[in-house]
């Protein structure tokens, strides 16, 4: 989560910056995500994945893009080595 509040408050023109927090904030109003909640989803991208697949559960990005007529939830997962079975975890 500290990620992408950096991707989001980075480096970059006052006036930029302070766009991207403005989308920020309106985007989670509209949704009424929290921190916690984006962290809850998050563990729980990783515990699903971890069933089929190794993964690196430190390098896991959460993200929401707005489009125009949508709101997309985007993860970004590094796989180390997918199961032949299921792991039973």
């Amino acid at each position: 989560m500290l990620g992408i509040l950096r991707r989001i408050w980075g480096d970059g023109a006052s006036g930029q910056v302070a766009r991207r927090r403005m989308q920020f904030v309106l985007m989670h109003d509209r949704i009424d995500i929290t921190p916690d909640m984006m962290e809850a989803v998050k563990n729980d991208i990783i515990q699903v994945l971890s069933r089929y697949m190794e993964i690196d559960g430190e390098s896991v990005k959460v993200d929401l893009e707005q489009g125009k007529d949508f709101m997309a939830l985007i993860s970004n997962v590094q796989v180390k080595r997918v199961f032949r079975k299921s792991a039973s975890r």
